[in-house]
């Protein structure tokens, strides 16, 4: 049982406040904290007995001491420490009569020397970084922990003792933590086999420009990471030189020049010539076959607002109409009571942005199940003179549903293609054939067709030659290989796309010729492993054949539901095929957008707002490494941006609770 102060308070509840687990059984004795977490009876951490990871000889030597039991008849029994201090503190040992004794220890933050029953610069200096991590992850001002409402919430609520931190203590702690968490960061990029890129430039609402970069591997475990490694303020022209010389300082400050497989851009005119002055910095891996990707997300969005320009005069009169009713707190209340008389639920609706065509997708998306409520409102509200049509005709309606069905797959796809936690590269060809069909469908409908001739012109533009990269990636699925490649090129031909008869040969010629990099480059990895079993969907080596032939060879995998890990599989194959797998492993691990770029600037938004345009480049950019590798720490990197969004159309209901039912449900 733990030792306490009057009101049973100790060091453990101090622990548990910082969301540190408590060391209940482990401690002894009593200790007065008269620093950050004021006066508790808390155990001390016994330098001299207490055991380290790694260390199971100073518990028993402890324990002999303790007892007056002579060392050579007890037996030490390593075991592990469960005090979260030991992970910032390091032990100091001693020479005594010939033996090393633990004696002392140092405070990895604070670098404070301890005595063998010390606890508390360790103590404080968790606190310290507890704080500072608060701060980072909900983009709070540096001077947070030095405000008397949260000093004054702390002494009521946890700790009476508790003294506010400066600005300047808190600057410090953040440094440090972000130099420990950089470490961790950095370790984990070498562990990794290969590293693809992603970058974009952002203008922020500060009048600075800054230039992200995002590292996608897969770790040791066999998991897609993504991590901010650099966020660099560029106050020049961006043009191809400095993009390519900053880019290429941030791979090269992470020691990461000789492992770039990919580098994925938008498609900036700027960017393809920054590319150009790259390859040769970055082809030390297996070349530059793949080196240069363009966003695919880019490429929808381009395709996508040629299209819509053929419906601004429709999609202007649903703006209009929704402006009207959001302009006025009466017109809303009168809707309010429109909708209840009406049993639907009251909401009041979003306006698209010009910059974000899905935007327009989720506006129509959220109108139109209210087209009879909303319509009759008009009616009888908007200001009409004698003749006037009506704002909103049934031919506007009838539009705005066409459209949204039209729009529905491209919406989709923006919505699966930015994914940080699942392969997006084998997803894209699946894409590519869904949207050539699509237009195909759609070519001559009425009132869709006259927008279909020119996004189907934008569409050949960019993927009449479909990137090495994509096929590949296709074909490095166990469910598709070399059949459902051929079956994806026949289909798009008959779509009138391109010819594929001669890609398909540029391809196999491509994927062997990689193969071949890989194999000499990774053959070693053979004699390092045991022999795999053969299996049917494996496919069995024997001595004339090569890795990459048994695959293609082999049958093809009959899975297709949703939690099906392509990822996983590779992994579970690695011994079948040791030198293929690290192939798959690098080409599905790369992103086809560079929407993780993008998602950078949005964190980077709340971080240098307009309280916090004052921030420093350097300080700017630790607070986003630290959000971002703690949001991959919880594997929630990839619903930042998309979430907000939705919910910014979704959350506009006008009643607390949902009293009556959205007229979908009805």
């Amino acid at each position: 049982m733990e030792d306490g102060d009057d009101n049973g308070h100790s060091i453990n509840d101090d622990l548990r406040m910082m969301g540190e687990s408590g060391d209940d059984h482990d401690d002894g004795g009593d200790l007065g904290l008269h620093d950050l977490f004021g006066s508790t009876a808390a155990a001390p951490i016994d330098l001299a007995t207490r055991d380290v990871p790694g260390d199971g000889g100073g518990a028993g030597a402890g324990a002999a001491a303790a007892n007056n039991v002579p060392q050579s008849s007890v037996v030490p029994k390593p075991r592990k420490t469960k005090s979260p201090a030991w992970k910032d503190i390091d032990p100091i040992y001693t020479t005594v009569g010939g033996k090393s004794v633990r004696t002392g220890a140092i405070c990895k933050w604070c670098k404070s020397n301890l005595s063998a029953n010390s606890v508390v610069a360790p103590a404080i200096c968790l606190g310290m970084r507890v704080i500072a991590k608060l701060i980072a992850r909900l983009d709070l001002p540096l001077t947070f922990a030095e405000s008397p409402a949260f000093e004054e919430y702390i002494q009521l609520a946890h700790n009476p003792k508790f003294k506010s931190v400066s600005r300047q203590t808190t600057t410090r702690d953040l440094g440090k933590y972000f130099n420990d968490r950089r470490s961790s960061v950095h370790d984990s990029l070498q562990s990794a086999s290969s590293i693809a890129i992603t970058s974009d430039i952002w203008s922020g609402n500060a009048k600075e420009d800054y230039l992200s970069v995002v590292a996608h591997y897969v770790s040791k475990d066999w998991l897609l990471e993504k991590k901010i490694i650099g966020l660099k303020l560029i106050e020049v022209s961006h043009n191809a030189n400095n993009i390519a010389e900053r880019v290429l300082s941030v791979i090269a400050d992470w020691g990461c020049t000789d492992k770039v497989f990919s580098v994925t851009l938008d498609n900036a005119s700027s960017n393809v010539k920054a590319m150009d002055k790259l390859k040769p910095e970055l082809s030390g891996y297996v070349g530059t076959l793949f080196l240069h990707q363009r966003c695919a997300l880019h490429v929808i969005n381009l395709i996508v607002k040629c299209g819509l320009k053929r419906f601004k005069p429709w999609l202007d009169a649903f703006r209009t109409a929704i402006s009207f009713l959001n302009a006025s707190n009466q017109r809303i209340a009168a809707y309010k009571s429109y909708c209840v008389a009406m049993g639907v639920r009251p909401r009041k609706f979003g306006l698209d942005m010009d910059v974000r065509w899905n935007s327009t997708y989720l506006m129509l998306k959220h109108l139109l199940p209210y087209k009879e409520t909303f319509d009759m409102f008009l009616t009888t509200q908007y200001p009409r003179k004698p003749g006037d049509p009506e704002l909103l005709t049934p031919a506007h309606w009838y539009v705005a549903a066409k459209l949204l069905e039209f729009l529905e797959l491209f919406y989709d796809a923006t919505v699966s293609l930015p994914g940080v936690y699942y392969p997006t590269s084998p997803l894209i060809m699946h894409t590519i054939l869904y949207i050539a069909k699509h237009l195909h469908v759609y070519e001559h409908d009425k009132h869709i067709g006259p927008a279909v001739v020119p996004m189907k012109n934008k569409f050949l533009k960019y993927w009449k030659d479909i990137p090495y990269l994509y096929s590949i990636a296709f074909i490095l699925d166990p469910r598709a290989k070399l059949r459902g490649f051929m079956s994806s090129l026949r289909l798009l031909s008959q779509l009138g796309v391109n010819d594929y008869s001669s890609y398909y040969t540029d391809v196999r010629a491509e994927l062997n010729m990689m193969f071949n990099k890989y194999d000499a480059k990774f053959g070693a990895v053979r004699l390092q492993r045991p022999t795999a079993p053969t299996t049917a969907t494996s496919g069995g080596l024997n001595s004339l054949e090569t890795e990459l032939t048994s695959y293609l060879d082999s049958d093809t995998l009959q899975k297709f539901d949703d939690d099906f890990n392509l990822l996983n599989w590779w992994h579970e194959h690695k011994l079948t095929y040791p030198v293929l797998s690290i192939l798959a492993r690098d080409v599905i691990s790369v992103p086809v957008s560079t929407i993780s770029s993008e998602s950078a600037f949005s964190l980077c938004g709340r971080i240098i707002e307009e309280r916090r345009r004052c921030l420093r480049p350097e300080m700017v950019e630790m607070l986003l490494c630290i959000k971002d590798w703690e949001l991959g720490d919880a594997r929630m990197q990839h619903t930042v941006e998309d979430k907000e969004m939705e919910a910014a159309f979704e959350n506009l209901y006008l009643d607390v609770e949902p009293e009556a039912q959205p007229p979908e449900a009805l």
